[in-house]
């Protein structure tokens, strides 16, 4: 058990250059970012290797991270739940999924959670053993099948919305809102987990815990992360939450933000690959980056939290 902090934000949205920062971002950012995963998801499927494996997490990664779908259409809410289950499983689903690689039943009907056909179900399939057989082969695709429909599903919510786009109050908000979520996330599921920092595994370390522990590519996802809140807020030659903050002279706390994050990708590169053991430093600026957009930012651009605390897996 622990604690999600859902957060609800308010803020007119504001309008520049005859488009809003929510729709800027929804076409820059989100819209791209899954027509990429989509892209390297189906190359993958084509051709399964590590370095596919890898650019399909990095853009899955920037998708996750900066997923609005669910604010446009509340049937989208749970759609990266589809795709990533990651922290939010309670049964083993690397057990399970050895059973479906053993056994000899059809792949489509052997996949019959929706657990077995997210990004999670997959790595193990490709990464448990050095042996990749013909039937690992079709089970990786079969999933990738599913990954790509959800992908597809997103896709098409941001065209929808663009097409005819519906400016809310809250807009602006609902950015804020995803990048504190996504922060919350970084620091505490993917590094404090396993680094011991975490407030459910504090002083208890364990690199098992990470994220993508078989492939060793937690680290990789990190950076991804990272990579995808600097789309939110960095100048990228699109309108985001950089012009609200010059608009609200608060264009030093996200240059502090964007600092941090920096500092966060060069600390990723100084320790030994997927070790968290000397991760002291990086949580602690995952710490900071999260401080800063939940305190900092929210408080300059004006904006009002509250705070409700929910149990979650």
């Amino acid at each position: 058990m622990k604690k999600i902090f859902l957060i609800f934000l308010f803020l007119t949205g504001v309008i520049f250059a005859n488009e809003t920062i929510f729709q800027s971002v929804i076409k820059n950012v989100a819209l791209k970012d899954t027509q990429s995963a989509i892209n390297s998801a189906k190359k993958l499927q084509k051709e399964i290797n590590d370095e596919n494996f890898t650019k399909f997490l990095r853009d899955w990664k920037r998708v996750e991270a900066n997923y609005l779908a669910g604010e446009i259409n509340s049937d989208y809410l749970d759609t990266p739940r589809y795709i990533d289950v990651f922290n939010n499983l309670k049964e083993d689903l690397n057990s399970q999924m050895q059973r479906v690689i053993d056994g000899n039943s059809d792949v489509k009907k052997a996949l019959f959670k929706n657990s077995f056909k997210t990004i999670n179900a997959l790595e193990y399939v490709l990464y448990s053993s050095k042996d990749l057989n013909d039937r690992k082969k079709e089970i990786g695709k079969e999933i990738l099948n599913s990954i790509i429909k959800n992908l597809e599903d997103i896709k098409t919510v941001y065209e929808t919305y663009l097409k005819n786009p519906i400016i809310k109050e809250d807009d602006n908000a609902k950015l804020i809102n995803t990048l504190v979520a996504s922060s919350y996330r970084l620091k505490e599921w993917r590094i404090g987990n396993a680094a011991g920092f975490s407030t459910k595994y504090k002083n208890d370390a364990k690199n098992n815990r990470a994220e993508y522990f078989l492939s060793q590519k937690s680290f990789e996802a990190i950076d991804s992360i990272l990579d995808a809140q600097k789309e939110m807020i960095s100048n990228e030659g699109y309108i985001n939450l950089l012009n609200l903050a010059k608009d609200k002279n608060a264009t030093n706390d996200l240059e502090a933000v964007i600092s941090k994050i920096d500092e966060a990708k060069k600390e990723l590169k100084n320790l030994p690959k997927d070790d968290f053991a000397n991760a002291k430093k990086l949580f602690d600026l995952a710490s900071q980056i999260h401080d800063l957009y939940y305190i900092t930012i929210i408080d300059k651009l004006g904006l009002k939290a509250e705070i409700l605390d929910a149990d979650g897996d």
